[in-house]
């Protein structure tokens, strides 16, 4: 495995991407990343859900991100904050949103965001179904597995 490589967010967010965001409750949403401007994330969601009116402005939060098809895993930390200008409500606006609002002019959207500060990602070498049969060889041949992947800091 090498060890301490380093990816951008470009790299380790491309593509579409469901992420777990963490509270200081220890709770997490499951939420689409609706956007990204630099290390800042973007979702959409409800301003009267529970849990978006007790997070304080400037919280610490933690976005995780796994994508078991890739061997992907990804663990950012950074303070969230929420805005309801709709020029940026618009422009982070997807089609798929309307399953839960009526639009991007609904009262109750709000679009939070997370200014990245830390991250890690693990990535494994390949496919899952691969790994695993790369696994059951080295138990029944005793040889060890030399390509575990790789771990790294995600760049800010």
């Amino acid at each position: 495995m090498q060890d301490q490589d380093t990816r951008t967010l470009d790299e380790v967010l491309e593509g579409e991407r469901i992420a777990m965001v963490v509270t200081a409750d220890q709770r997490a949403r499951p939420m689409s990343i609706a956007g990204r401007d630099g290390d800042r994330l973007w979702f959409l969601t409800d301003r009267q859900a529970d849990w978006v009116q007790a997070l304080p402005d400037s919280e610490y939060v933690a976005v995780v991100i796994s994508d078991p098809k890739d061997s992907l895993y990804v663990s950012l930390t950074g303070q969230a904050g929420f805005t309801d200008e709709r020029d940026v409500i618009e422009r982070l606006w997807a089609e798929p949103m309307e399953a839960w609002f009526e639009g991007p002019d609904d009262p109750k959207l709000v679009a939070l965001h997370v200014d990245v500060s830390d991250g890690e990602y693990w990535d494994g070498p390949d496919s899952g179904l691969s790994r695993a049969v790369r696994g059951i060889a080295s138990v029944v041949t005793g040889e060890e597995r030399d390509e575990m992947g790789e771990q790294g800091d995600v760049a800010t």
